[in-house]
């Protein structure tokens, strides 16, 4: 494995170095497994005795007084120059360019230049890859397939008829994209299927996770914006717009026609129903329902989705309500002790009726 200068480290990540340039680092670990030729990271304030425990040979961080007398890299945001340094001691490893003799092919297929389409790859009639694209074992381009520059698909994928990838975007193993969207009409008692006939287009710099699936527009396109990042098992129904640089964490979904602004997150198990526009900034929380419309930087959590100062106030109440059923039961107790005796109603007597005798009287 290579190794790297601290000064050569601080230029990647372009962050400003203390200590000494030349002491030279072979690899990355965390503060508790890190050696002297090891670089690491402090991003919490929380870990800072770790971090003075720790045998690393420097650190990323961005408060160099919390940590003195160490060979230090300081940054402004310590992850994204992990990022940037783990990218530096592990170069994304590639296939040499060529197309497997186990590939499939069609011959009206536009093959761009330093492209490797790995064995039982299957590449459609008209599909385009671009330049530097790089289509592993198993996947399939069907028909009118567009896949930009330098973008990576990974074994298994599944990109349905005319869907158009971006640039540099990345596809992890499963993932399917351009299934038929869920669009079935009432019919007597039964259900017709809508023919879903628009596309998925990807923008550019969009990373997918294992086995999400984004469904094709009934009409038009369902479109994941630039630099979007979806987790594992994410469902995208059809005609969704997600904005630029949104996240869609694990097993969270999205319903048909909902249009998601610039950097939403949608945490894990979440969903946001259908036919609804939330706002650029927006958070919703974990495990959350998504119901109505949510306004531009708004958190929200719960089922329905709620403000999130509003979830925490009622959860609190909630842990209350065992004491607060036994205070109500001890004034109801009360009550019934200090309730005076309930008067009995005096007796009515009806008047005499006229022309009824009386006992010794004459009517």
């Amino acid at each position: 494995m290579p190794s790297f200068t601290l000064k050569e480290i601080a230029e990647r990540v372009g962050g400003r170095l203390v200590g000494d340039p030349g002491r030279r680092l072979a690899a990355v670990r965390p503060l508790d497994l890190a050696g002297p030729q090891d670089l690491s990271f402090l991003a919490n304030p929380r870990y800072r005795d770790e971090a003075l425990a720790s045998r690393a040979g420097a650190l990323l961080l961005r408060d160099p007084d919390r940590i003195e007398g160490r060979d230090q890299v300081v940054v402004d945001h310590p992850y994204t120059a992990l990022a940037a340094a783990m990218t530096l001691f592990h170069p994304e490893a590639r296939p040499a360019p060529g197309i497997s003799d186990r590939a499939l092919v069609a011959p009206d297929a536009v093959v761009g230049r330093q492209v490797s389409i790995g064995p039982m790859a299957v590449v459609g009639s008209k599909a385009v890859v671009g330049d530097g694209a790089v289509i592993m074992a198993g996947v399939v381009l069907g028909d009118e397939v567009t896949v930009g520059a330098h973008s990576v698909l990974h074994p298994g994928v599944v990109v349905y008829a005319r869907s158009i990838l971006g640039s540099r975007v990345t596809l992890h193993a499963g993932v399917v994209v351009g299934s038929d969207g869920f669009g079935f009409g009432e019919e007597s008692g039964g259900r017709a299927k809508i023919p879903q006939v628009g596309i998925v287009r990807i923008e550019d710099d969009v990373e997918i996770g294992a086995n999400t699936t984004i469904d094709r527009a009934t009409f038009g396109e369902t479109v994941i914006a630039r630099g979007s990042r979806l987790d594992n098992l994410v469902q995208v129904g059809h005609n969704v717009h997600v904005g630029e640089g949104s996240v869609l964490v694990a097993q969270s979904g999205i319903a048909g026609s909902t249009r998601l602004g610039r950097s939403v997150v949608v945490a894990g198990q979440s969903g946001v129903a259908g036919h609804l526009t939330v706002g650029d900034g927006a958070i919703v929380g974990a495990k959350s329902a998504v119901l109505a419309d949510l306004p531009a930087g708004a958190f929200v959590v719960g089922h329905p989705a709620i403000p999130h100062r509003d979830w925490k106030r009622a959860q609190a109440a909630w842990r209350r309500l065992p004491d607060l059923l036994r205070t109500v039961q001890r004034l109801e107790a009360l009550l019934e002790k200090a309730a005076p005796a309930p008067v009995a109603k005096p007796r009515r007597v009806a008047p005499p009726r006229r022309g009824v005798r009386r006992r010794g009287r004459k009517a």
